[in-house]
C-alpha cells in the first residue's frame, strides 16, 4: 500500500488527516513501503534550489547545498511513495546532476556527506519505475558511472587495505586532500562509510558491488569517465596523473584498496554490520541538556530552555555531536549533530528501498530505538534553541525561526516524522509533545516565500472572510508572502504582497508555492544568473528586491553574459551595508538620493538602460510609495565601459541575503515581457 499526501497545500488541516491515516495504516509496513513526506515538506523541497557540485564552491564541501541539502531525498521518497507532485522537480534535479560540471566530485573525503543527497536520490529513483523509466539509456549509464565512482572513492578511503591507513599515517582522498580520517566524527563517517552502504544498495546486493570492486581497473575507469564527459569526477580520479607530486593515491593503490574491501574486518556481505557501526557512533550518546551536565562552557554548548522537561534524559541514542570533541577540546553543536542526522537517514533509506533492510532484525530494532531517542532529542533542542560550542568558542544559537529555511528543516524533519517513524512502527510526529506548545515555528510559507495564485484570489484587507475585498488577482499571479498564517472563520489566511503592488490577505486554498522555475536560490556566495533577451539599445527592466536583513551587501544587475565576479555586471542596484540603497557609477557606488531600506520589505526597482551610451538610471519605490531616483545617467561599471549587448540578469549577496522577483523587460524590439521566470532568490550565507 502506497500512501501519499494530497498535492494541494492543506496546511495545519493535514495534521488531523495524517492521524486518521496512521490509524488505518498497518502497524508494520513491509520493507518496500514508505510514506511520503508531508505535502508542506514536499512543497518546500520543490521550491528549493537544485543542488550542484564543483570543487570551486567555497568551504571544502564541493557543493552549493551544504546548508539546504536533503530536498532531493525528500523529492525522491515522495515519488517513491506515489506522490506525483514531486516527480517533475525530481527529474529536473536528476538531469541537473547529470549535466557535465554539476556532478559530485567524489574524492571519498569530507564532501561525501553531501554527495549522499544525490547518490541516494539515484538509489531511490532506480527503485521507482515511474521515474526510472522516464530516463534515457544514456542518462542511466551516466548514473551508473557516478554510483560506481562514489563506491570506489568511499571504499578506498575507508578500506582496511588503504595504504595510508595500513601505515597508520595521514590519510588522503583521491585528490590528495588530507582533511579526512575514517574514524573522525559522523559528518565524515556517515558520508564515507555510508557511501559504501549506499553503493551496495545501488547495485542491489553485496555480491554485485563486490564483483565490481574486485574487477576494478583504474585506467579503464578513468578513460570511461573522460569518454562520458563527467569532468568533476574525471578531475578527481585523474588527480595523481595530472599532479604527480601530490599525496593523492596512485591508480594501483586505489585498485589494491578496493578489490578486497573490508571495514574493520567486515566485508560488503556484512553491510548491516557496517551500518550498525555507523549507528553506534552517530547515535551512541546518552541524552543530556549540554556539556557539564547542562551548564555548558561559558554559557555555550547547551540548550537555551526546557532542560527540565528534556525527553528521554539519560537514554542511549543522543546524536554524538551533542557531546563530542574537536582539536580545541569539547564540542556540543546542533549544526554538527544535524550533519550526522541527514546522511544517516539517507543511508538507511537506501537500504530500505533496495530491499536490503530486514525489519525485526536486531540491528533494525536497535536503529529504530536509537533514532527515536536521538531524533526526538534533536528536534526538541531545535524547538527550544541550542547554543553550540565548537572549535573552542560559542556558535550561533540554532532555533527554528533562524535556521528552518537555510537548513531545510521542513523536509529534513519530515523524512523522520512522516517517513521513517511510521516505517519503524513508531507512529508519526513528535511522540513527546510539549505540554505547553509554542506557535508552529515552521509555517508553510515563511516570510519572503514566492507564491502564485492557483485560483482567482480575493485579496482582503484583514484575515477574515468578512474583511473588505481590496482587489482580485487572476489565476497565475505572483507575489511574496509577508506574514501568516492566521486562522479565522475556519480558514487559514496568508498576507501577500503581489507583484502589481496589491497587498492583503488571501485564503490558503487560493495560493500555492511558486514553481521552482520561477526563481533561483544561491548560498555560499554563489552568483546566480538568468538569461534575458539580448538588448543593444535602450530598454527598461524592473523587478522586486527584498532584503532579508538590514545592513547587508547584496546586488541585482544586468551583464553581457553570466556573471561570476563584480566586474562582470554593468548596471547595478545594491542593498549596501550602510543601510541605504545605492547604484554603481563607473568606478564607485553612489546614490542620487538617500533611500534607507528595511528588512523584509519588498521594493520595486526600475532601471532604464542605454547600451549605446553605457549609461543607466534607476528608481526604487517602497510598497505604496512613489519612485525615488537612485541613479541618474550613471555610467556602466568601469570594467564594462565597452559593453555592446546585455543579455543576463545577475544577483549576488556577499553579506546577508535578498530576493529578486517580478522581473519585467521592455525595450525596442523586445517581445511581450515574459510572465515567467519572474524571480531569483538568494539565501543568506551562514
Amino acid at each position: 500500500m502506497y500512501l501519499f499526501h494530497s498535492a494541494k497545500n492543506l496546511g495545519a488541516r493535514w495534521t488531523g488527516l495524517l492521524g486518521i491515516i496512521s490509524l488505518l495504516a498497518p502497524a508494520n509496513l513491509s520493507a518496500a513501503e514508505l510514506l511520503s513526506p508531508s505535502q508542506a515538506a514536499v512543497n518546500a523541497a520543490i521550491s528549493c534550489q537544485l543542488i550542484s557540485y564543483n570543487r570551486s564552491f567555497s568551504g571544502g564541501a564541493h557543493t552549493n547545498g551544504a546548508w539546504f541539502g536533503g530536498a532531493s531525498i525528500a523529492l525522491a521518497v515522495a515519488s517513491y511513495a506515489g506522490n506525483t507532485s514531486a516527480d517533475a522537480r525530481l527529474l529536473a534535479q536528476i538531469r541537473h546532476t547529470l549535466t557535465p560540471g554539476n556532478e559530485p566530485t567524489l574524492n571519498g573525503g569530507y564532501p561525501a556527506q553531501h554527495e549522499r543527497h544525490v547518490t541516494t536520490m539515484f538509489v531511490i529513483a532506480k527503485n521507482t519505475p515511474r521515474i526510472w523509466d522516464q530516463l534515457t539509456v544514456a542518462e542511466k549509464a551516466r548514473i551508473d558511472l557516478i554510483e560506481k565512482a562514489a563506491l570506489v572513492a568511499d571504499a578506498f578511503t575507508t578500506s582496511d587495505n588503504n595504504p595510508f591507513i595500513k601505515a597508520n599515517g595521514t590519510e588522503y582522498a583521491l585528490d590528495g586532500d588530507d582533511n579526512l580520517n575514517r574514524d573522525w566524527n559522523p559528518n565524515y563517517r556517515e558520508g564515507m562509510i555510508g557511501g559504501v552502504v549506499n553503493g551496495v544498495a545501488y547495485f542491489g546486493s553485496a555480491g554485485a558491488a563486490q564483483t565490481f570492486l574486485s574487477n576494478y581497473s583504474h585506467s579503464a575507469f578513468v578513460a570511461e569517465l573522460s569518454a562520458n564527459n563527467l569532468p568533476n569526477i574525471y578531475e578527481t580520479f585523474n588527480w595523481k596523473t595530472a599532479n604527480s607530486t601530490s599525496k593523492a593515491p596512485s591508480g594501483s593503490q586505489i585498485e589494491t584498496g578496493v578489490r578486497s574491501y573490508k571495514y574493520y574486518g567486515s566485508t560488503l556481505a556484512d553491510y548491516m554490520k557496517i551500518y550498525e557501526a555507523l549507528l553506534n557512533d552517530t547515535y551512541g550518546k546518552t541524552v543530556n541538556a549540554g556539556l557539564n551536565n547542562g551548564a555548558g562552557i561559558s554559557g555555550a554548548g547547551k540548550i537555551v530552555s526546557g532542560a527540565d522537561t528534556l525527553p528521554n534524559k539519560g537514554a542511549t541514542g543522543m546524536l554524538k555531536e551533542f557531546e563530542s570533541s574537536d582539536a580545541n577540546g569539547a564540542r556540543s553543536s546542533f549544526v554538527y549533530a544535524f550533519d550526522g542526522y541527514r546522511p544517516h537517514m539517507s543511508n538507511q533509506i537506501a537500504l530500505i528501498v533496495s530491499g536490503l533492510w530486514t525489519k525485526g532484525s536486531a540491528v533494525a530494532t536497535k536503529a529504530a530505538s536509537r533514532m527515536n531517542v536521538g531524533n526526538t532529542d534533536l528536534w526538541y533542542k531545535a524547538e527550544k534553541g541550542y547554543i553550540g560550542y565548537a572549535k573552542g568558542k560559542a556558535q550561533a544559537t540554532v532555533d527554528y525561526p533562524s535556521y528552518s529555511g537555510s537548513r531545510g528543516f521542513a523536509y529534513n524533519r519530515s523524512l523522520w516524522d512522516d517517513v521513517l517513524k511510521p516505517f519503524h512502527g513508531l507512529g508519526s510526529g513528535n511522540p513527546n509533545p510539549d505540554p505547553d506548545p509554542e506557535p508552529e515555528p515552521t509555517p508553510l510559507y515563511p516570510a519572503g516565500t514566492r507564491v502564485t495564485t492557483d485560483a482567482v484570489a480575493s485579496v482582503r484587507a484583514t484575515a477574515s472572510g468578512t474583511g473588505s475585498v481590496v482587489g482580485s488577482m487572476a489565476l497565475g499571479s505572483f507575489g511574496t508572502v509577508l506574514a501568516g498564517p492566521t486562522t479565522a472563520d475556519s480558514v487559514e489566511w496568508w498576507q501577500v504582497y503581489f507583484d502589481n503592488g496589491l497587498t492583503g490577505w488571501v485564503d490558503v486554498e487560493q495560493i500555492a508555492a511558486a514553481p521552482a522555475s520561477e526563481f533561483l536560490t544561491t548560498v555560499n556566495g554563489e552568483w546566480q544568473n538568468r538569461t534575458i533577451s539580448a538588448q543593444t539599445g535602450t530598454f527598461t527592466i524592473s523587478f522586486n528586491m527584498r532584503p532579508a536583513a538590514a545592513n547587508i551587501d547584496a546586488l541585482t544587475g544586468v551583464s553581457t553574459s553570466a556573471a561570476s565576479a563584480f566586474g562582470n555586471v554593468a548596471a547595478v542596484v545594491r542593498f549596501a551595508t550602510t543601510g541605504n540603497v545605492d547604484a554603481r557609477n563607473g568606478g564607485a557606488y553612489a546614490a542620487a538620493n538617500v533611500f534607507p531600506y528595511q528588512a523584509g520589505v519588498t521594493y520595486r526597482v526600475q532601471m532604464t538602460v542605454n547600451v549605446a551610451t553605457r549609461t543607466y538610471s534607476a528608481t526604487v519605490a517602497a510598497p505604496g510609495g512613489s519612485p525615488v531616483t537612485i541613479a541618474n545617467s550613471y555610467a556602466f561599471r568601469s570594467e564594462q565601459a565597452s559593453a555592446t549587448s546585455l543579455a543576463n540578469l545577475a544577483v549576488f549577496a556577499q553579506t546577508g541575503s535578498h530576493t529578486t522577483s517580478g522581473i519585467v523587460i521592455q525595450g525596442a524590439g523586445t517581445p511581450t515581457p515574459p510572465s515567467a521566470p519572474t524571480g531569483l532568490r538568494i539565501v543568506e550565507n551562514q
